[in-house]
């Protein structure tokens, strides 16, 4: 089939409203026979962190640097494309890397077998958003011929990651305003939302350092985490305000009643996200992860199901200590608030119980981030005794 022919299709494949991923994988199947490349590579710019991270990868076979994999831009020569505006070709990348000793990127791609690559900036109504990478297993393969295709490429790649980026941004905006409508309601809680989303993001970023999670945790998973921590009470919505607002403790009757917020939110969660997909998953799974498990605890007593140990996703874990974390150290109807030391010293001492060894490993590690997340969104002054 022509590429013109081609072009066209990949318009309609964006315009029909399909994700990214959709998206990459048709460009990846569909123009190899007129450019040579066993790999396409997105990479996108995080200015606020100065990081440039993988969003997706296509390959012929398994790849090595993966989609979450992420380096500060001082750390790479990709800004000088972006900042200049212009395609780079790498004849030889075992030649590049002696120029090159340090670049880990360079050093991981000659692991999957990468000798030579083209790479092109990706821009947004004139604002550079990332790179793309088209990359190849044979050396000396692109000539200055093969730009001008690829830049159209480009182009429309950057459509539709500008186009995932905005529907993604208004999906969450509208879940988590409903979040923020549910806890509304109780007015003592009001920062509670960005405390969780902050605790939660803390603890996953130091989590990931743990070898054993790093593969687990990536930057995508832990954005995700962070994203959705928020709606974990959304299944509040269905309880009826006499329980919810009750100014006492619940009876064991009306306790069992609010265990079903678990279900209710992940329900909720199922039918917001029912036609959205993301990566063959539905968009709410980590949220309905979060939702289902963030009562779950590690020796099987929590709820709704009672699950064990690795049964519980990391995601429910790291928010059950945020969750629990914070209603400790937050003033209640029923309750003064506990002592910030208390309150770390009880997390502590629930370790292999109710939470995760490694969760609260992670947790008590960031003692000095969690503090100063709490100092910055709290309804009152801070508690040290």
């Amino acid at each position: 089939m022509l590429p013109n022919i081609k072009i066209l299709k990949l318009v309609k494949v964006i315009s029909s409203g399909s994700n990214f991923d959709e998206t990459l994988e048709f460009v990846f199947h569909s123009f190899q026979e007129h450019i040579p490349y066993n790999r396409i590579g997105i990479g996108l710019i995080d200015k606020l962190t100065d990081t440039i991270h993988c969003q997706a990868v296509h390959s012929d076979n398994e790849t090595v640097l993966k989609s979450g994999y992420s380096l500060p831009t001082k750390e790479t020569s990709l800004i000088e494309v972006v900042d200049l505006g212009k395609p780079r070709i790498i004849d030889d990348l075992r030649e590049y890397i002696k120029s090159r000793p340090h670049s880990k990127s360079s050093k991981v791609l000659l692991q999957e077998g990468i000798l030579s690559s083209i790479t092109l900036p990706l821009y947004v109504n004139n604002n550079p958003i990332g790179v793309v990478f088209f990359s190849s297993y044979s050396p000396n393969v692109y000539k200055k011929e093969h730009i001008e295709f690829l830049e159209q490429i480009a182009t429309f790649l950057a459509i539709s990651i500008e186009k995932n980026i905005l529907i993604n941004d208004l999906i969450l905006v509208s879940i988590t305003g409903l979040a923020k409508l549910v806890e509304s309601k109780d007015s003592e809680t009001g920062l509670h939302i960005e405390r969780i989303k902050n605790y939660s993001e803390i603890i996953a970023k130091q989590l990931a350092m743990n070898n054993e999670y790093k593969e687990i945790l990536t930057d995508h998973y832990i954005q995700e985490i962070s994203d959705f921590a928020p709606v974990h009470d959304i299944g509040k919505v269905g309880i009826a305000d006499g329980i919810l607002l009750k100014p006492a403790r619940l009876s064991p009757e009306e306790f069992e009643v609010m265990k079903k917020h678990t279900t209710i939110g992940a329900d909720v969660l199922r039918k917001s996200g029912s036609n959205i997909t993301r990566k063959d998953k539905h968009y709410f799974s980590t949220a309905i992860d979060i939702a289902l498990g963030h009562h779950e605890k590690i020796n099987g007593k929590g709820y709704p199901f009672g699950l064990k140990g690795n049964m519980i996703p990391i995601s429910a874990k790291i928010v059950a200590v945020a969750d629990v974390f914070d209603a400790l150290t937050s003033r209640r109807v029923y309750k003064e608030p506990v002592a910030l030391k208390a309150s770390y010293d009880i997390i502590a001492c629930e370790s292999g119980e109710s939470f995760d060894v490694d969760v609260v490993k992670a947790f008590l590690k960031s003692e000095k981030q969690i503090t100063s997340i709490y100092s910055q969104f709290k309804e009152e002054s801070p508690i040290f005794l």
